[in-house]
């Protein structure tokens, strides 16, 4: 089944609101600034954007996706860059989980593709393969419930953190936009028996707790101005009655 995401149209503002253009810039901004090295890997490149914007800053990007149609598009914007730009990027028709590459990158990016797995594991241990020491893996997902027919997993901090802790040590999450990003560096060797420790465990309980709360306000909030908006309705309507 065909997803096409459509990254380089919504950052441009050419579809959807002004608060998905926004949202979209702001979470790939944060992936870029994010990036640690010059070897770069961007797994569900989509239409290239990402690659694309740090090819122009001089780095080494090889992008990768399932979509054909994707992959068409990426390199029809390659072409409209500077000859320097498009020998930093190489696009990538192929599956990442299946790919034998043995060259090394300084930084994976997964930016909306790990919900998409009903087990992580198959892709983080991928990252964590085609990683160098200490390299960094860099991460955005939807924060909680987005109902889109192809998520197979909702994340929140702890879950996610749980989810890499076997690979990767967690250096940071925060929010942008509804979406969960999250930076972490390979460890030395695969923690396969062990569990996150009780910091970690907090922290992450923490970050969710907060969200949680924000959320549930906005709701006590939407729900107080829909009461608000029913009793003025009701008082007009009793007074026509009259």
């Amino acid at each position: 089944m065909t997803i096409y995401d459509r990254v380089n149209e919504r950052y441009y503002g050419l579809i959807n609101s002004s608060v998905s253009h926004e949202s979209t810039r702001a979470r790939i901004h944060w992936i870029c600034r994010a990036v640690t090295g010059r070897k770069i890997l961007d797994v569900g490149c989509s239409q290239g954007i990402t690659s694309i914007l740090l090819a122009r800053e001089g780095l080494s990007v090889t992008g990768v996706d399932l979509e054909v149609e994707s992959i068409r598009y990426a390199r029809r914007e390659l072409a409209k860059e500077s000859a320097p730009v498009r020998d930093n990027v190489h696009f990538l028709l192929t599956d990442v989980t299946e790919w034998k590459a043995t060259n090394l990158f300084d930084t994976v990016i997964l930016g909306e593709i790990l919900e998409h797995f009903a087990n992580p594991a198959i892709l983080l241990r991928q990252a964590f393969r085609l990683l160098k020491e200490k390299g960094t893996l860099v991460i955005t997902v939807p924060y909680g419930y987005h109902p889109f027919y192809d998520h197979k997993q909702t994340f929140y901090a702890g879950n996610l953190g749980v989810s890499l802790d076997p690979w990767f040590e967690v250096n940071q999450m925060e929010l942008q936009h509804k979406y969960l990003c999250c930076t972490a560096t390979k460890r030395q060797k695969v923690n396969a028996d062990g569990s996150p420790d009780t910091a970690k465990l907090m922290a992450w309980v923490e970050f969710d707790s907060k969200q949680f709360k924000s959320l549930e306000v906005k709701h006590l909030e939407a729900m107080s101005q829909r009461k608000a908006t029913y009793e003025q309705a009701m008082q007009q309507l009793r007074k026509q009655s009259k």
